[in-house]
């Protein structure tokens, strides 16, 4: 058991000095000029001992890198079992610049895909090394399929006419009416 002198200090050890808060700007900025400056190097070495650019870039997106990436996360959350977010992910996409734009299916995609973005976001920046690059998403419209809405006899017609021009011919030779 170490004794606690009257200081309240254990044994011999120093006490390192804190920085005070300056009172006035001009006392900051004397503060400021008495640091050293630190610099920090933007390369890091690999375990081979190959130094490694680790630069955040702000150039547009590739689509072989962002493809790699898009991988990575993917077989990450599969591990994870976000079946859902797998799910959003494996949606087309397109690359806009510096965005990863996402065509989803469906207002529940887009609900997953928002829930989510704050952490792809993050991923995609640290994989891609792209200080900028963001996340975003729209609901791709899909074209309705008009022979599912056909429900009188002359809208069938009308549709089966447009598909298919010797049908007209067949309806004069044989004088054929829609209408019961």
């Amino acid at each position: 058991m170490s004794v606690i002198a009257a200081s309240g200090r254990e044994g011999n050890t120093p006490v390192k000095k804190t920085i005070s808060i300056p009172t006035t700007l001009r006392e900051a900025e004397r503060q400021s000029k008495d640091r050293p400056i630190v610099s920090v190097s933007a390369t890091k070495e690999e375990p081979g001992g190959e130094p490694v650019d680790h630069v955040l870039s702000t150039d547009p997106l590739e689509i072989e890198r962002v493809s790699a990436a898009l991988e990575e996360i993917l077989s990450d959350y599969k591990a994870a079992h976000k079946n859902m977010e797998v799910a959003v992910l494996r949606q087309p996409y397109e690359l806009r610049g510096i965005a990863i734009h996402f065509l989803l299916a469906g207002e529940l995609q887009q609900d997953i895909f928002m829930r989510c973005k704050p952490e792809l976001t993050g991923l995609f920046r640290r994989k891609l090394h792209h200080a900028k690059a963001e996340i975003t998403c729209e609901i791709k419209e899909e074209a309705q399929d008009q022979s599912k809405n056909l429900y009188t006899a002359s809208e069938r017609l009308q549709y089966l006419l447009k598909k298919s021009p010797a049908l007209n011919e067949l309806k004069k030779r044989f004088d054929l009416e829609t209408d019961f």
